[in-house]
Order: C-alpha cells, then structure tokens, then sequence
C-alpha cells in the first residue's frame, strides 16, 4: 500500500512539473478541464494488459531487452495516470508472470485467461500494451490493431495514436488497422478493444527509447488521453 501510494505521489509530482515547465502544458490544461473523471468512473473500467509475461518474453530487442518488461512498466504507468485521474481501471497482471487464478491448473491457456477476465469485467474497454519487431531495422512507430467487434474500438485506437502524433511522434505516418483472427483478444472480446504496439525492439533508436522511464511515461500519458477523448 504504501509503495502504491508512493507511486500515485510521484505521478501527481509529474504531472503538476508537466503542466508547469514542459511543452505539453497547455496540452495537458485542455485535457484536464475536458474530463468528467465520474461520468468515466461510472460507465467505463479500462482493463490494461501487459502483453506476455512469465516464461513468455515476448519479443527481444536489439540488445536482449525482453518485450515483457517494457510492457508491464508502460502499464503500470498507465494504470497510475488513470487512477490520479479518477478511472476505473485494472492490471490484468502487475508483476513477471503469466495470468492463472491461484490453485489453478495450467491445463488452461493464459490468453483464454485473459480473455474471461476482459469478458466478465463489467462495462470493460480492453487496451492490451505489446512492443513491435520486424526484420528491417529501419522500421518504427507506434501502431494499433482494434476489434472489429464493436465500432468504439476504432474511435479509441484513433484517439490514441492521434495522440501519440501529436505529442511523441510527429513524423508518425502509420495507421491503424483493423485486426483478424490472429489476434485472439482483439477477434474474441466482446467490449471496445484495442492493442497498441508502442514502437520497433528491431530499431535501435526506438528500442532504447522505450526503455526509458521518461518515454514510458509519456507513451502511458498519450494512451490515457486518447482514452479520456472517446470514453
């Protein structure tokens, strides 16, 4: 508890320093005075998965860096920002493993896990974290994947990448794209779903930066505005 506290201590410290002394000052100012933090609380629980976990890495990065890791700190990231700024919201996991309910048998898949949480969570919206990997290193930027289920998905993942443009990533050019049955959460949910690929393990410039707790943070903040925009 008292490590939680610290955390949420330290985000509202970022933020107040954000809002006072960088560029996304007035950015921020705007977005604040835009939320209806109760109106969210009550209609919405934002469920974020931290892709991977456990014995599953996940991709690795140019230098080793496994994909599971850089997700799980965006994540937590995100859920304190949410958190500061009033939204229900939950972390599938919160720690290096995969998703079982304790005593349970791992005759189960952990993305059919996953999968039953987002379902049975009342009034969900689904925002899975994952990193991007592709054979040329020149490749980078973020890009999201949304369901095809419900017409919201795509309005949240606009929303988020519009944000990331905006405020990160200006010379951005991707797009978003609607995802098939290869993407099982993305194919089965049955709430607004969206899976957000942060950026390219492959490239070494994007690689070190999502190591950074600095872009982390600021990745975490451009996902909880792109939320904030259409919930």
């Amino acid at each position: 508890m008292v490590i939680l506290l610290k955390r949420i201590v330290l985000v509202v410290l970022s933020l107040i320093i954000v809002v006072t002394s960088c560029s996304f000052a007035d950015h921020i100012h705007n977005k604040a005075n835009n939320v209806d933090s109760k109106e969210i609380s009550s209609k919405y629980t934002v469920v974020i998965d931290a892709g991977h976990g456990g014995k599953d890495a996940g991709t690795i990065g140019v230098d080793s860096v496994k994909e599971k890791d850089i997700n799980l700190s965006i994540v937590k990231s995100l859920y304190d920002f949410l958190k500061v700024s009033g939204i229900s919201s939950v972390m599938i996991r919160n720690d290096d493993s995969e998703f079982y309910a304790p005593n349970e048998k791992r005759d189960k898949s952990d993305l059919y896990n996953r999968l039953d949480f987002v379902n049975s969570t009342e009034n969900a919206v689904l925002i899975s974290i994952h990193q991007n990997h592709f054979d040329s290193e020149s490749e980078w930027g973020t890009q999201i994947w949304y369901s095809a289920n419900t017409p919201e998905s795509k309005e949240i993942a606009d929303s988020i990448l519009n944000n990331v443009k905006d405020l990160i990533q200006p010379d951005n050019k991707r797009e978003n794209k609607q995802s098939d049955n290869s993407y099982y959460l993305l194919y089965k949910a049955s709430v607004p779903s969206v899976m957000i690929e942060c950026g390219f393990m492959s490239n070494v410039r994007e690689n070190n930066l999502l190591q950074q707790e600095e872009y982390q943070n600021d990745m975490a903040y451009c996902i909880m505005s792109g939320i904030c925009n259409i919930v």
